[in-house]
């Protein structure tokens, strides 16, 4: 049984990683998207430049890979990925060794916009280690490393029991 400590730390858990959440696309996102050049891109949403920035890394990709990839499902990964492409973000094409296959990427015209979207975050937690010091920051990411792997197991071993 959980004392109140315990939940009183899950919830501040809870709280600080909403909160973190939020800032980034409420105040850091908000700003790098208002230094964006091409007025094209000014109407993209948060949820999209976090979608993009997600494929750039794993691209090209099935559209299976990416709904994991964003932790949704296949069917809300379609629905995004058709507005995305809609607003020119991402490309599908046709896999060249599996013609029923599409495969996304993130639009050439957008690409540069991803980078420095990436860029500019990466800045952004420069300045908060700056704040917090390395040695925090190291095991913060040592706890997110592990976090991510137990998580990563758990999500496999429910996917078997369905």
């Amino acid at each position: 049984m959980a004392d109140s400590s315990f939940k009183a730390k899950v919830a501040f858990i809870v709280e600080t990683d909403g909160l973190l959440k939020d800032y980034l696309e409420s105040i850091v996102i908000k700003n790098i998207k208002s230094e964006m050049i091409d007025d094209a891109f000014k109407n993209v949403s948060s949820n999209h430049l976090h979608a993009a920035l997600i494929l750039k890394n794993i691209s090209p990709c099935a559209l299976k890979q990416f709904a994991e990839a964003m932790r949704m499902s296949k069917a809300a990964a379609s629905a995004l990925v058709e507005r995305m492409v809609k607003s020119g973000l991402v490309l599908r094409e046709v896999n060249p060794e599996n013609r029923r296959e599409v495969l996304l990427s993130v639009n050439p015209d957008f690409d540069a916009h991803v980078s420095h979207v990436r860029t500019q975050l990466t800045h952004w937690f420069e300045i908060l280690v700056n704040k917090m010091g390395m040695e925090s920051f190291e095991k913060w990411h040592n706890v997110m490393v592990t976090l991510n792997k137990v998580l990563q197991d758990e999500i496999k071993v429910c996917n078997k029991e369905k």
